[in-house]
């Protein structure tokens, strides 16, 4: 930490002052010209014309020895005298001092010599020639308190009654000497309050300065307490008031003033900031780092050290950069100074090569290396949060860290520790920066820091509320901090308390009603959960003034009052700034338009003019078509405008539409008369489109004029790439991570798609956890399964009410009515690159019960949300990797423990594992499905899905049962498919072969007796096609397998005759059964005439005539 350094000198030294009128009294008369001449350049601190008028005033005073004494006290005093001219100055006043009959004389000379010797050989015998004086003077006895008197002496002087100024001055100047901080503001108070005067003030700004450099040494000022901070304000601002008073000239407030200004750490006041580049050539001399650093921000960056002045170059030019940056990497070593500014310097790729090459570096400590490339990794993430593997590397770099040199970090620059969380943070791991902030983080009160405004970020973002909300509670000044005032509000938000969110933003306007992010939160929190009528009352509270310049904020300011219906207000704005600098704002202008075309805004009435644009074309200049827009001429003119006044302008205002002239050699036609924001999109996307470094995603496209190839073409763009198909391929991924990859940006599409695709593998449902909850937290996948299985209603039968997170209900809401409204279309192509397209239509006649489910879910379901807890850091950490409403149900379920119906058997199993609240998902579904039996019409959808190996489903041997009994087309066909995907799972590892046998009987019954009567009320759903071949064939193939006895004519047999014994007494039926068994025999190559002779030996219930009939 800098030091607030207290010595002194200059003209703030009012002893030397009041010594030069005591010697001006006691000078003889031809010499007061001559010294006060002296006097004028030592005011004017023009040192080398003193020296020179000093020499002239010793020739004259040498007649008389006291003169000659006089003079070279002030000499002594106005440090003048070079250090070969000490011996004569020392000789000449110490024998004044000894001779002098004039007490005032002695006194003065005395305190000469005690301030001539003061850090010289000389000194003891000064010290001496002082205390052989039975009764030194006022001025001695203030020179010795100040540079010679030890602690005894001093306080032994404090305690006398009656002091004069001069010993009080002398006091205080030798308690800060000594660094006896007490002493100092004792004697530095009783200064100020007996003889009020600047120097008694200055005194007392160094007493307090030195007591609080004890504070400041031992804790950094962003980890420091509300009083420290609130003391160094206080001290920065007597200081700043001192300078003021002294007119800078004063140099011993720069030993407080530079030192202030490195503490704050880019934080001073900008009055301090404004004073000390006002003085600079005054403290450049005492402070000669901090001047050059402000040298070096007026331009002037010849006094800073070479390699800083390289590395100033390098931040302004990039090619000096790069040539930096290389120089850095082919080195052998590297110096520490300069790892730092690598690091902030270098590309991605830059640092990758750096971190690669393991290079020495110099004067290094064992934990600064790693921690460096720590920092580095860090740097290289934030830049590159895209890139999950090393995503992942860092985390395990900042917990390998941690455990090697976790109690080391209070070690580290406070500043240092911030680069790195701030990093983290942006890295997308602010789990991994709370781990590292926590461990510096004080248990005192705090004040609003960088560093403290950082923890509290962290802890906000991985929902650390608890901890977050007794951190809030030590900060002073948080109720005044807009930083803090915004995390309370988000906090709030997102604890469902949004009267007490939208107050805190309502404060933050009060409190600083020219910043724009508290009108962007007001505005921002009444679009999403106030109706249009406040948001308007709101919006027109907002001055005109806050939107004159750009910024993000206030760019959401104007989409909020674009949707709103005040698209006016939000024009002039944005063709202005645009007009100011279009390639600067192109990528936010065409976000803004697109953002609410998006968000269903489309109702621009544009402006034929603005006061700035008065006009706008899109013309052809020989051939090429441009844009430009006609600005008054005192105007800045750039690519995207013309000069009202110019002869290209006032042609194109002439000319009519479509019509040509020449200008010069130049030929121009006018395709269109555009108004000013509309010509200011165009140019936005074209500029855009051009200056894309390939770091944006926008293109332009342009569509074929031939409407034949217009298929052929979006065919083409939205053709699926290989991504996908390769991460449904990768095995052994979680269905909640395995959706989220594929379809990031909707999760209620993802889990629909996931739980009818059967290329993506599903666990079996989690069979723990609690099997009777009153109530159940559901997440798109939960919700999902209810809707394409249509068992929510049932669900909701068996009394188990549903629980959304409030952001769940809200995106679930506004996708349904989406989907649902007349208008709405999406394209896409088959996997075959086949373009089709879906409309609302379709999914009311593909998908209507699902739709139906879904409102019954948002119907049905109660909104809650998180109480005050907070977060596992291990479960935030998974947050990235599934979609939103997963984790806002996995937190909800353990912050207000109600248990979550997780689909997921791996996030069931972590989040049981960990204690929280988990449903038996298996005997939920089960108790759905078995509340209606015979309920087909809804159940047919989950059991499709499940006979197709598309999703789990907990199927009783009763469900199994009433399937086979119904005759309905469709209900053959789910049961071909039981049997063919999941018979060795029901059937045979239950050793249920007899069971087989009853239910293809159970279908065949049920086929016979149905025939062709149901025709007329055939359902829309059923199949033309009959399945009961295909329920015998692979039902009989399955139970030849499991009954492994004998032949298999003899296995055949034995199923005739076991499923022949229950229905000998219709023979009609009994013959439409043996028909299926003599096809399947005929059909796998089997010996009849094997056939009935095992029959014949197991029983004469079922004979020879009965097989010759079912052959018929």
């Amino acid at each position: 930490m800098t030091s607030i350094e207290q010595h002194h000198s200059g003209s703030g030294d009012n002893v030397r002052d009041k010594i030069y009128i005591e010697i001006k009294s006691l000078a003889p008369s031809d010499l007061l010209i001559p010294m006060e001449m002296v006097f004028e350049s030592l005011r004017k601190k023009d040192l080398a014309t003193a020296k020179i008028q000093m020499t002239m005033l010793k020739a004259m005073a040498q007649k008389a020895p006291e003169a000659a004494a006089l003079v070279e006290v002030i000499s002594i005093y106005g440090e003048l005298v070079e250090v070969e001219e000490q011996g004569t100055a020392w000789g000449t006043v110490s024998k004044n001092a000894a001779s002098a009959k004039n007490a005032i004389v002695k006194d003065v000379c005395l305190a000469a010599l005690l301030r001539l010797a003061r850090r010289t050989e000389r000194e003891s015998a000064a010290k001496e020639h002082y205390l052989a004086e039975p009764a030194p003077g006022p001025y001695s006895k203030e020179a010795f308190l100040r540079s010679y008197a030890d602690t005894t002496q001093l306080e032994a002087a404090s305690q006398q009654f009656i002091l004069s100024e001069g010993e009080l001055t002398g006091i205080v100047e030798g308690a800060l000497r000594l660094d006896l901080d007490d002493l100092a503001n004792r004697m530095a108070k009783r200064l100020s309050d007996e003889y009020k005067s600047y120097n008694a003030d200055v005194l007392q700004a160094m007493a307090s300065a030195s007591t609080l450099n004890g504070h400041l040494f031992s804790q950094h000022l962003w980890l420091s307490s509300p009083e420290v901070k609130q003391r160094l304000d206080d001290l920065t601002a007597q200081v700043v008031e001192l300078m003021e008073r002294s007119d800078g000239t004063d140099a011993r407030l720069y030993n407080m003033a530079c030192p202030i200004f490195e503490t704050y750490q880019g934080l001073a006041p900008p009055t301090l900031f404004e004073l000390l580049k006002k003085n600079l050539q005054v403290f450049d001399p005492i402070h000669p780092e901090t001047a050059a650093r402000f040298k070096a921000i007026a331009g002037d960056r010849t006094h800073l050290p070479q390699w800083q002045q390289d590395l100033w170059d390098a931040k302004e030019n990039p090619q000096k950069r790069a040539a930096w940056c290389r120089l850095f990497l082919v080195a052998d070593t590297q110096k520490l100074v300069e790892v730092i500014p690598f690091i902030h310097l270098a590309t991605p790729a830059e640092i990758g090569v750096w971190l690669s090459k393991e290079t020495p570096i110099g004067e290094t400590s064992e934990m600064e290396v790693p921690f460096l490339r720590l920092l580095a990794r860090a740097f290289r993430s934030a830049e590159e949060e895209g890139d999950l593997l090393q995503r992942s590397a860092l985390a395990d770099q900042v917990d390998r860290f941690l455990s090697d040199w976790g109690d080391k970090i209070p070690s580290i620059a406070p500043e240092r520790i911030f680069e790195l969380a701030e990093k983290l943070f942006d890295a997308k791991l602010p789990h991994k920066s709370l781990g590292i902030t926590s461990r510096l983080i004080p248990a005192h009160a705090l004040w609003p820091s960088p560093f403290v405004v950082m923890h509290l970020k962290c802890l906000l973002e991985t929902q650390q509320y608890k901890t977050f909300d007794d951190v809030v509670s030590r900060v002073a000044g948080a109720d005044t901090s807009l930083m803090i005032m915004s995390f309370c509000s988000l906090r709030d938000e997102q604890l469902g308390d949004i009267a007490s969110a939208m107050n805190i933003s309502d404060q933050m306007v009060a409190l600083a009603p020219k910043v724009p992010y508290g009108w962007y939160r007001g505005c921002y929190l009444r679009n999403r959960y106030r109706d249009e009528s406040e948001q308007k009352e709101f919006h027109v509270q907002i001055p005109d003034s806050l939107l004159q310049d750009y910024s993000r904020e206030v760019a959401a300011i104007l989409y909020f009052l674009t949707k709103t219906g005040n698209f006016k207000r939000a024009e002039a704005r944005w063709v202005e700034w645009f007009i100011d600098d279009p390639r600067g704002l192109a990528v936010e202008l065409v976000n803004f338009h697109f953002g609410l075309i998006t968000g269903g805004w489309s109702q621009f009435e544009d402006s034929p003019e603005l006061e700035l644009c008065k006009a706008a074309f899109q013309f052809e200049q020989d051939d090429s078509t441009m844009i430009r827009l006609i600005v008054d001429d005192h105007h800045p003119s750039n690519e995207c405008t013309l000069k009202a006044s110019s002869q290209l302008a006032e042609l194109l205002q002439r000319l009519p539409i479509g019509e040509s002239a020449n200008l010069g050699m130049t030929s121009y036609k006018v395709q269109q008369r555009l108004p000013p924001y509309v010509a200011c999109l165009r140019i936005a996307l074209q500029l855009r489109h051009i200056h894309n470094d390939g770091s944006d995603c926008f293109a332009m496209m342009k569509m074929p004029s031939d409407t034949a190839e217009m298929v052929p073409f979006l065919e083409e763009k939205l053709g699926f790439g290989g991504d996908k198909q390769l991460t449904t391929k990768v095995d052994d991924v979680p269905l909640f991570m395995r959706g989220h990859a594929l379809y990031p940006d909707n999760a209620f599409k993802g889990a629909l798609n996931c739980w009818t695709d059967v290329s993506i593998p599903k666990s079996w449902l989690f069979a723990e956890g609690e099997a009777e909850p009153q109530a159940v937290v559901l997440d798109a996948y939960s919700i999902g399964y209810l809707a394409v299985t249509d068992l929510a209603q049932h669900l909701l039968s068996v009394g188990v009410s549903f629980v959304l997170p409030a952001t769940t209900k809200e995106a679930l809401s506004e996708w349904l009515e989406e989907i649902t409204a007349e208008n709405f279309m999406a394209l896409g192509v088959t996997e075959g690159g086949r373009l089709f397209r879906t409309t609302a239509a379709d999914i009311r006649a593909r998908d209507g019960h699902i739709l139906q489910a879904l409102r019954v879910i948002l119907d049905n379901a109660t909104v809650a949300h998180p109480v005050l807890h907070d977060t596992e850091l291990e479960i935030y950490s998974i947050k990235e990797g599934i979609d939103s409403t997963a984790y806002d149900a996995m937190q909800l379920s353990l912050a207000n423990d109600i248990p979550w119906l997780c689909m997921d058997g791996t996030f069931a199993t972590l989040h049981h594992s960990t204690g929280y609240k988990t449903a038996n998902a298996n005997a939920l579904v089960a108790r759905a499905i078995a509340s209606s039996p015979s309920d087909f019409e809804h159940k047919r959808h989950g059991l499709l899905l499940y006979a197709l190996g598309a999703l789990p489903l907990p199927l009783t041997f009763g469900e199994i049962h009433h399937l086979a009994a119904n005759p309905n087309a469709l209900a053959g066909f789910i049961l071909f498919k039981i049997i063919q995907n999941h018979g060795h799972q029901i059937f045979l590892k239950n050793d249920q072969s007899l069971f087989l046998l009853d239910m293809i009987l159970t279908h065949l019954t049920s086929r016979f007796y149905s025939g062709n009567s149901h025709k007329a009320a055939r359902p829309a759903y059923t199949p033309w096609t009959n399945y009961t071949s295909h329920v015998f064939n692979h039902g009989m193939k399955l139970f030849l397998a499991a009954y492994d006895v004998g032949t298999i004519e003899y296995r055949l047999a034995a199923a005739m005759m076991y499923m022949g014994s229950s229905i000998s007494f219709n023979k009609p039926l009994k013959n439409f059964v043996i028909g299926h068994f003599m096809d399947f025999a005929r059909g796998h190559f089997l010996d009849v005439e094997a056939i009935k002779e095992n029959l014949r030996s197991w029983s004469q219930v079922m004979d020879s005539s009965s097989v010759e009939a079912g052959q018929e």
